[in-house]
């Protein structure tokens, strides 16, 4: 049969070219192209498998990829495998299809300056991916299997691995498009990933790119989508949105400590977002936690030390899973709480929030129209009460909790009591003595103050 003939004659020229193709051709020729595309000397310390039929491709075993001035590789891997083209294979030149990375270790590093030592990778694409380019790139795709990746930031005190990667990097030379699809393992939870820009080119120079974001896990799920700069500092541009089934895990998996034992359950924020460098800011802001619902703005820095500021206005308000520290207007008893406080976790964090809601329900006790205040700073908590509907009047008051030193320890560690102004039809006010507060870790100095205005008028006559 004239079609088996031909199919018979096509498998004894491969058979018979596998065996006579030079193979250290090929193997420099992959080492060539894969030094062009990434800008990394291969330094290859195992075997070297080279495969024509039936499949086409050329493997590395224990292969580290360095700059030119590094001591340490960036980049070690098991087996690094190139899938080569079988066409200009058979007229003896040697593409890249596809690389395959099994088993990579990936150490990532940045300076004070925050260059890290993968900009010669990042330098080289951008060369490569240029309109009129000298030396094109001759493939565009990696897949990583079972990786590992840490990161070092010794400026920032920043430490982070990332292990179990399956990742697929795709760069189509037919456009200017990037994709990254994946999962990996932070934290002890699996993160499913994806990540997009509309111009590669743009992006890697520090010019402007459209992006699309995506982190999905069991804590928390987070997307962006808008655009993206980096000239002297990074700038993104667009939609946030943040779910999270519940914000107390999503805090301890981040390596944030949630504040007291209550609350911070349900969350959920969608906002347009404008963040340079360390700081984001966010407008349009539509929070959700645990039932409670605001509308506003939102800042927050991180320069060292975090920082945020919001003002916040919602229609209800349940304070009920926050304040299980007071027992502030209960039936029954009338004295503080004797649990202990703990502020180690706020020590850390500076609040400037302003909240106002219609109404406003603690335990059993409702507010009207209210409007609250609260400022955190160096460990200090300080709560205001501009304006609160009560009882038919309308309260004022201020509330604050700070930090001493051990070595100072005050002279009395009798539970703080509040002082509340005896009924009266027309006004009355009170001041609180300072009283000192004893903790297992910290000693803590508060002040209470309250005044209290009857809204009644007198009756008609």
């Amino acid at each position: 049969m004239p079609t088996a003939a031909f199919l018979g004659v096509v498998l004894i020229g491969l058979v018979a070219m596998s065996w006579f193709l030079n193979r250290d051709a090929l193997r420099q020729a992959v080492e060539a192209q894969i030094r062009a595309v990434t800008g990394l000397d291969l330094v290859v310390n195992g075997t070297i498998d080279v495969s024509v039929f039936p499949g086409s491709y050329v493997s590395f075993h224990d292969v580290g990829l360095k700059g030119g001035g590094a001591a340490n590789p960036a980049l070690n891997v098991d087996v690094l495998t190139a899938n080569l083209r079988l066409l200009p294979l058979l007229l003896q030149r040697f593409e890249i299809a596809d690389v395959m990375m099994l088993r990579p270790h990936i150490h990532v590093t940045r300076d004070a300056k925050g260059d890290s030592n993968w900009t010669p990778f990042i330098e080289t694409i951008v060369r490569a991916m240029k309109p009129g380019a000298d030396n094109q790139l001759s493939f565009s795709e990696i897949r990583i299997q079972d990786g590992e990746l840490s990161y070092e930031d010794p400026t920032n005190h920043l430490s982070e691995q990332l292990g179990d990667i399956d990742l697929s990097l795709a760069w189509p030379s037919i456009s200017r498009s990037f994709a990254a699809t994946g999962q990996f393992d932070w934290r002890g939870e699996r993160v499913d990933g994806s990540i997009s820009a509309s111009d590669f080119v743009a992006a890697l120079s520090g010019d402007r790119s459209g992006l699309k974001a995506r982190l999905a896990s069991a804590p928390l799920k987070l997307a962006f989508d808008g655009t993206v700069a980096d000239r002297t500092s990074l700038m993104m541009e667009g939609t946030l949105t943040i779910d999270s089934t519940s914000l107390r895990n999503a805090l301890n998996w981040t390596g944030q400590a949630p504040p007291g034992s209550g609350g911070f359950g349900r969350f959920a924020l969608k906002a347009r977002a404008n963040a340079v460098g360390p700081s984001i800011a966010l407008t349009n802001v539509n929070v959700e936690l645990d039932g409670n619902v605001a509308e506003g703005v939102m800042t927050y820095t991180n320069n060292g030390r975090q920082t945020l500021q919001a003002t916040l206005a919602a229609g209800a308000l349940d304070f009920t899973p926050y304040v299980s520290t007071f027992r502030l207007l209960a039936s029954g008893a009338r004295d503080w709480n004797r649990q202990l406080f703990d502020l180690n976790s706020l020590s850390t964090t500076d609040l400037d929030m302003r909240l106002s809601a219609a109404q406003v329900t603690v335990n059993s006790t409702k507010l009207g129209r209210t409007a609250l205040g609260a400022n955190l700073h160096g460990g200090a908590l300080a709560l205001s009460v501009g304006e609160a509907q009560i009882y038919g009047g309308i309260a004022r008051g201020s509330f604050g909790v700070a930090m001493r030193s051990p070595t100072s320890r005050p002279s009395s560690s009798s539970p703080m009591s509040i002082c509340r102004p005896a009924p009266a039809s027309c006004s009355a006010s009170a001041s609180c003595p300072a009283a000192a507060i004893s903790t297992s870790r910290w000693w803590l100095r508060a002040q209470a103050r309250l005044g209290w205005r009857n809204r009644s008028t007198a009756p008609r006559r």
